[in-house]
């Protein structure tokens, strides 16, 4: 067994509950929360700092190239779903509902800011750990940038004071977003770990080079 898969998956588990939690809204017992949003942090880490170095029997390396050219279409593609949500939070959404769907976007401009932070200047070796967690953390914040940008159109359909306005076709994406968004709380707080770690690396890099 591979211990480093299990605690990876554990990990991810606590925090997808955590993140779960936090975005239905439960008030009951917030510092459980918390602890288990951590914990599933920590572990995570800790199972992607573990991982090895994996290649299959006939020696073969994941295809690094094809990896970045999925990374470049991945952030075009999210920036113009982002682009299409800014452009129905100013234009469509009225009252209420334009502010409800600029905090979706904001959560979504984040997401994907820490992708591209992480996505460009970071390349680590091909099947390494480091890479995995590359991997992990992007799908993460793919997909919570993704949900959040959704959810932003699906806001942009809401507005109880002019319920004459709302539209019905646009709002249901909201609870299409909705399900994405654990994946945007976690990708975002495993995110800003990462980058913080990947900086410190590169700082500590950079001195001792220049030493």
């Amino acid at each position: 067994m591979r211990w480093d898969r299990v605690i990876v998956g554990v990990g991810f588990a606590l925090l997808s509950m955590a993140a779960s939690t936090l975005v239905v809204g439960i008030e009951d017992r917030p510092w459980l929360t918390l602890v288990t949003l951590g914990l599933g942090a920590l572990l995570l880490v800790l199972g992607l700092v573990r991982a090895r170095d994996r290649t299959t029997e006939s020696g073969l390396v994941r295809d690094s190239v094809r990896g970045e050219r999925v990374a470049r279409f991945t952030f075009i593609a999210l920036m113009a779903l982002g682009g299409v949500a800014a452009v129905v939070a100013v234009v469509v959404a009225i009252g209420e509902a334009q502010g409800h769907a600029i905090v979706h976007l904001l959560t979504g401009a984040v997401s994907l800011a820490l992708f591209a932070a992480l996505a460009f200047p970071w390349h680590p070796e091909a099947g390494s750990g480091t890479a995995m967690l590359r991997g992990i953390v992007l799908t993460l914040l793919a997909l919570g940038a993704f949900g959040s940008f959704v959810e932003s159109l699906g806001g942009a359909g809401f507005d109880a004071a002019n319920s004459a306005r709302r539209l019905p076709a646009l709002a249901r994406l909201h609870d299409v977003g909705l399900a994405f968004g654990a994946f945007g709380l976690a990708g975002v707080l495993i995110g800003l770990v990462t980058a913080i770690v990947v900086l410190i690396g590169w700082a500590m890099h950079r001195r001792a080079w220049a030493s």
